[in-house]
C-alpha cells in the first residue's frame, strides 16, 4: 500500500516533465493513447461486450480527431515561414 502513492505519482510527474517539451498538438494527439488502448484490451482481451451505441462514440470521437488533425495539417502548410533569425 505504501507504494501506491509513488506509483502514481512518477507518471504523472513524467508527463508534466513530457508536456513541457512536446508541441500542444502533439500532446493532444497523445491523450487519446490511453482510452484507445482501454478500450482494446476491454474489446480483445478481456471480451467486453460493445454494443452499437458504444461502437458509434468510439468511431465519432476518433473521425473528429482525425477531421482536426487535416484541419491543423493543412493551416500548417498554408501558413507563411518565419525568416530565420541569426
Amino acid at each position: 500500500m505504501l507504494s501506491a502513492g509513488p506509483a502514481t505519482a512518477l507518471p504523472l510527474f513524467l508527463y508534466g516533465a513530457a508536456a513541457r517539451r512536446l508541441p500542444l498538438s502533439t500532446l493532444g494527439v497523445l491523450l487519446y493513447i490511453n482510452p484507445t488502448l482501454q478500450f482494446l484490451w476491454g474489446v480483445l482481451v478481456v471480451g467486453e461486450a460493445m454494443p452499437p451505441t458504444r461502437w458509434a462514440g468510439f468511431v465519432l470521437v476518433w473521425l473528429a480527431l482525425v477531421v482536426f488533425t487535416i484541419d491543423l495539417v493543412r493551416r500548417a502548410r498554408r501558413a507563411p515561414v518565419a525568416p530565420a533569425v541569426a
